[in-house]
């Protein structure tokens, strides 16, 4: 087919060496990579700066964000094992208690 064509794997072959001698070029170019260096700079900082004020926007708001969510996760998470313990505490000393009634005398009216 047309892949097969030498006139035009000839085509591509100058057009990936010419590409590769433009690229480079532009990334030996100080003044470009300087200049792309300050974007990506720029661009991270803004991020940082537009994640700030969301945080603050959502607290201001009283909507929990993701972190506060992972930290209440965590609190009910450590919660539900110390009730795990308790209830378990319980079991066992709910069967070393003798079962008869006398046991456990009524307290006095």
């Amino acid at each position: 087919m047309l892949r097969d064509n030498p006139v035009f794997k000839k085509m591509i072959a100058t057009g990936e060496e010419r590409v590769g001698k433009l690229a480079t070029q532009l990334l030996s170019n100080e003044k470009l990579m300087g200049a792309l260096q300050k974007t990506v700079s720029a661009a991270l900082e803004a991020k940082g700066l537009v994640e700030r004020n969301v945080q603050s926007v959502l607290t201001t708001m009283n909507i929990p964000t993701a972190g506060d969510v992972q930290r209440l996760q965590g609190k009910i998470e450590e919660l539900e094992r110390v009730f795990e313990g308790l209830s378990a505490k319980i079991a066992e000393l709910q069967k070393t208690e003798p079962s008869s009634p006398d046991a456990h005398p009524s307290p006095p009216n």
